[in-house]
């Protein structure tokens, strides 16, 4: 029950497994209640100028990567708990992997965007939507305007809010969360013996987790070759975020890192091309480089490879006489601006080849995986026996397809209970899964993805929906509520509920596999600590602000007005019809179906995959486009010289110590910013 974690899967041992016992389950619960309870206290009350850097729900805020952070706080807490003897004996395998379960699912409703921010507006929508769209929406759904009084001003005591008027909106929301919780154990059941066990994919996320874990339980032990780059790996992760904390909170301290000045989102710094047609920039928020050092070599060429073709055929289309004010905008606009660039626009229109580009993934992961799929069905419905295929299952596939389906139709059938249309439910719904499922093999491969909000899940709700039309005025619920579900939900990004949901199941499958431990019973847990986690998120969505009031935070307000995603919803991936756009969904679809087809035989093939990332605003505007470039470099020089062994007893250690340092220094700094800086 002690083995070493690095000896667990190595040495081929029987998979161990954890019981569900009834005091293990009051533990989930508790933890679950404590975790996502300060962690949405933390979130909310979190200073503007710390809750984009210095935010431990989150610490990689980079749009697409989203780190959630709560594993890692609980990985530090044990941390500290092993250096008592009497204590380390329980910190087994088994037990690891149950706290991570726990407080991914903590974490999956605890960070900026879960239950936040955008996702927070279906609450609050009344006090600044027009009446002309909210008379589509019921108040079970977005509660009455007198209710949200208490939340403006705040009641100052829990008991004043008027809980009776919130109650039917928060059952509505919870139920929104927490049916897609069996939608992705369901799907992720399903592929979990193909992504984990066959192709074993990566997934840098989790690995970083386990890296921190073990160098945890191992870094008294100085014959653990890993000991001195954990150790290092940890100072280096706290002295850096700390210089950059101290710069952000302190005008005398250097700014080292330059966030002072040319600084755009989450840590880019803007490069002034001039006319220059370039729009790339450089991500300065350090802990997004130890991620990308997880990542596997060819997957970084890959987004090296598609970011420059982005540039050269941008400077080819100015060159021809295209994008003629390109190079007198700013270096935001270049990549997000419409019109005039080539992410939105003619000739090129790179935000609509994301979105074939994306349908293409999907399609051809389907087909790459359709032998699976017919012998799963088939063994779950058509009385198929193989028993050794479905023997390291958490569940069998007929229980994975039936959780599957019937909370595909619960979600319809609640859409529907809005006034949404039957066919407008299931295609959001269908949005959803397709949205999660296609940008979880970014997410397991090179652990972050784009953000799917801004271009394909808008773009496949239209296609099924209103293909030929364009800003259609509100005038049903579909059109009130179906833009505002397809950003919120659907499509934004990995720190969205539905798909912190998705990656909190393949999180736990894939943890699992690593430590050598029985799936079944994490994923039971995983369940349960998600569904809980969801609605005490929900009741700290009301509480929260009925008590303290909306003026408390300064980040976490919302727009109040599903106007803002309603625009989103027409404009992406381009302000045209979908019919008018065809050839450029065409061709990224044709584009990723033939690469992959033709990289199944000449394996050096870059991957299309990540041409999804190197040409979406996540290269350019947030700056991982030249990060992934430096970190190959770099990687590619460690694996020549220092070859896979000092990768992975040196490397890997040092990335998982970096980021505990840097969870270290966001509770400090979170400590500092409440104490400074909150707001009266």
């Amino acid at each position: 029950m002690h083995a070493n974690f690095h000896s667990v899967v190595e040495m081929g041992a029987e998979l161990r497994g954890f019981k569900l016992s009834a005091p293990m389950l009051a533990w989930a619960a508790v933890i679950t209640i404590l975790l996502t309870v300060i962690g949405n206290f933390f979130i909310y009350f979190l200073p503007s100028i710390a809750a984009c850097n210095q935010n431990f729900g989150d610490l990689i805020p980079t749009p697409g990567v989203d780190l959630l952070g709560m594993p890692f706080v609980m990985i530090l807490v044990v941390a500290a708990l092993m250096r008592v003897p009497s204590v380390k004996r329980y910190f087994t395998p088994e037990n690891m992997v149950f706290l991570y379960v726990v407080a991914l699912a903590s974490s999956a409703f605890a960070n900026q965007d879960s239950p936040w921010r955008e996702a927070f507006e279906p609450i609050t929508a009344r006090i600044g939507t027009s009446e002309e769209i909210l008379r589509y929406v019921p108040e079970f759904v977005s509660p009455p305007r007198s209710a949200l009084d208490a939340l403006v001003s705040g009641t100052g005591n829990v008991g004043a809010i008027p809980w009776a008027q919130f109650f039917p909106a928060l059952a509505w929301r919870f139920l929104s969360f927490a049916i897609f919780v069996g939608i992705s154990v369901g799907v992720s059941s399903i592929f979990r013996r193909q992504w984990m066990d066959v192709e074993m994919l990566p997934y840098p996320q989790v690995m970083i987790a386990h890296s921190a874990m073990a160098g945890a339980r191992e870094v008294g032990d100085s014959k653990w070759t890993g000991r001195l780059p954990f150790v290092a790996g940890f100072a280096a992760g706290l002295a850096l975020e700390m210089i950059r904390m101290l710069s952000a909170f302190f005008p005398w301290f250097p700014d080292i890192f330059g966030f002072r000045a040319s600084t755009c989102g989450p840590g880019n710094h803007q490069i002034a091309y001039g006319a220059i047609p370039m729009h790339m920039g450089v991500a300065k928020h350090t802990p997004l480089y130890a991620l990308l050092m997880l990542v596997p070599l060819h997957s970084l060429f890959s987004i090296t490879f598609y970011g420059l073709v982005y540039e050269v055929l941008t400077a080819a289309a100015f060159a021809t006489g295209s994008y003629t004010g390109y190079t007198d905008m700013g270096f935001c606009g270049r990549s997000w601006c419409s019109p005039g660039t080539p992410f939105s626009d003619p000739p090129l229109n790179f935000g609509s080849l994301i979105t074939g580009a994306f349908l293409g993934v999907f399609v051809m992961t389907v087909y790459l995986e359709r032998r699976h799929i017919a012998k799963t069905l088939r063994m779950a419905f058509g009385g198929l026996k193989d028993e050794a295929y479905e023997a390291g299952e958490a569940m069998p596939y007929r229980t994975a397809y039936a959780i599957t389906v019937v909370s595909f139709a619960l979600m319809v059938a609640l859409f529907m209970s809005a006034g949404m249309s039957a066919w407008v439910s299931f295609v959001v719904t269908l949005a959803g899964v397709v949205t999660w499922f296609t940008a979880s093999q970014l997410w397991g491969r090179i652990g972050f993805s784009n953000e799917p909000g801004y271009n394909f899940g808008p773009a496949f709700v239209k296609i099924f929906t209103w293909p030929t039309q364009h800003a259609l005025p509100v005038a049903s619920t579909d059109l009130a509520l179906a833009p505002t579900i397809t950003y919120e939900l659907a499509s934004h990004r990995p720190s969205v509920p539905w798909a912190t949901t998705f990656y909190t199941t393949l999180g736990s499958y894939k943890m699992s596999s690593l430590m050598g431990v029985r799936p079944r019973n994490a994923i039971v847990v995983a369940f349960l600590t998600l569904a809980l986690a969801a609605f005490i998120a929900c009741v700290m969505n009301v509480m929260i602000p009925g008590i303290y009031g909306l003026s408390a935070t300064p980040t976490m307000r919302g727009s109040y007005d599903l106007q803002g995603r309603i625009n989103t919803f027409w404009n992406a991936p381009s302000p045209h019809p979908l019919t008018d756009i065809v050839p450029w969904l065409s061709t990224g679809f044709v584009f990723v179906v033939a690469l992959k087809l033709l990289q199944a035989r000449i394996l050096w093939i870059p991957d299309p995959t990540m041409a999804i990332v190197a040409w979406d605003w996540i290269g350019g505007l947030h700056g991982t486009w030249a990060a992934a470039t430096i970190c190959a470099v770099i990687k590619w020089l460690i694996l020549r010289i220092g070859g896979s062994k000092v990768y992975s007893e040196r490397v890997v250690p040092f990335v998982g110590g970096f980021i505990l340092g840097d969870v270290l220094n966001a509770i400090i700094a979170g400590t500092l910013a409440f104490t400074m800086l909150r707001p009266t």
